[in-house]
């Protein structure tokens, strides 16, 4: 009996959450299904695929995030193309641009077949807000809920995500599941300390990872820094901010125009940003939106207690008042107000900290790692078996 066809299709594979996903998935499913992954150039490609060795790979050339009127309606034939000649059981969107141009590519090849392929779309996040203005917004929204027309079932990463794009009108509630990303807990191999910042020991670190743009929050941890500081003066506290970006000048000069820059380490890019927050004793995710959040999940794993702010998913990775807090988005004096506590009562800052990892590190009913691969691939493999078992039951 052949086995069922599954095409991913994601706009490029890049050294980050979504790729590194997908590509997990594809390796996981490749025993069980025929696997193709259909992807935009990027330099970062060839390293990921080594992964996937079983996996067929075919490259769209003008597959790409940048919206070009031109360009995406070329790629936009040739998914076509490329869906017809495959003629896949399942065909598995992810991102945005790919998740726009693959189901509205997954259409046309369907149309008029007796038989069309199931669509699934896994958003890795909406863009409901925190990221761009209200008109532009209202058409995201307007575009996604169209595109629902074409997809079968939607993929949240967690449970905050799919309350607010199914409460956003995008599919309705029945087509939505919830399955995480898959995260590596394991422990680094060489784990930092406070002096690899060259911090004597009894400094208290509070830090961040994050790419150094808007939506990222960054300035209001940079400010909940200087409400800090100006609270506590008496207090041995720096602030470390792992991650470069565009937004990186302007923060630093935000540091200085608050009094804080001998406050606050910027580290720049880091390839080693997980093994660094392990020199943390508070862990930041100051976040507009965040559909799940990986670096809170690492740092828990690593005992430190987490503050996130309380916007789509993050709420969902940490235990309330247990492992850490959650607060209101672009809000430092709440920012500060959490931090605080834990950098006041080292008591219950170890205390989350134990539990922080217990609750990272935990196993689900089926005894994988609750936020490991192993537990998202069982989980899509899952519902790819229920779907194509209720298909073959309509006779489509």
């Amino acid at each position: 009996m052949a086995k069922p066809v599954v095409v991913h299709i994601i706009t490029r594979l890049e050294a980050g959450g979504s790729s590194r996903n997908t590509i997990d998935s594809c390796a996981a499913q490749a025993a069980d299904h025929d696997v193709v992954l259909i992807a935009g150039p990027h330099r970062d490609a060839a390293a990921l695929l080594k992964l996937t060795p079983a996996v067929n790979y075919i490259e769209i050339k003008d597959l790409q995030r940048e919206i070009s009127l031109l360009r995406d309606f070329s790629a936009l034939l040739a998914l076509r193309r490329e869906l017809s000649r495959l003629e896949p059981d399942i065909i598995h969107t992810h991102t945005s641009k790919a998740g726009a141009l693959g189901r509205l590519a997954a259409a046309l090849a369907g149309f008029g077949k007796k038989r069309r392929a199931i669509v699934i779309h896994t958003p890795h996040g909406h863009l409901l807000y925190g990221y761009y203005g209200p008109l532009r917004t209202f058409l995201f929204k307007t575009v996604e809920r169209l595109l629902a027309l074409f997809t079968d079932y939607f993929i949240a990463l967690t449970p905050g995500e799919l309350r607010e794009t199914s409460a956003a009108g995008i599919g309705a509630a029945r087509k939505w599941r919830v399955v995480h990303s898959g995260v590596d807990l394991r422990p680094p191999a060489v784990p930092a300390h406070k002096r690899t910042l060259d911090l004597a020991e009894d400094v208290l670190t509070v830090g961040t990872v994050a790419r150094l743009e808007p939506v990222k929050g960054v300035e209001y941890f940079i400010k909940a820094a200087a409400i800090l500081k100006a609270r506590r003066p008496g207090l041995k506290l720096k602030f470390v901010i792992i991650g470069g970006g565009a937004l990186e000048g302007g923060l630093r000069g935000l540091t200085d125009g608050l009094g804080i820059a001998d406050t606050v380490i910027f580290t720049g890019f880091r390839s080693d940003a997980a093994a660094l927050m392990a020199a943390l004793d508070i862990y930041v995710q100051p976040s507009l939106n965040e559909a799940m959040g990986r670096a809170p999940l690492e740092a828990q794993a690593l005992g430190v207690p987490a503050v996130v702010s309380r916007v789509c998913g993050l709420p969902d990775v940490i235990k309330e008042g247990e492992t850490g807090f959650a607060v209101p988005p672009a809000d430092p004096e709440a920012l500060a107000g959490a931090v605080e506590r834990l950098v006041m009562d080292k008591a219950l800052r170890e205390r989350m900290g134990d539990a922080a990892k217990a609750w990272a590190l935990s196993a689900d009913e089926a005894g994988f790692a609750r936020f490991g691969a192993e537990s998202m691939n069982a989980e899509l493999k899952a519902l790819y078996a229920q779907v194509l078992t209720a298909r073959d039951k309509r006779g489509d």
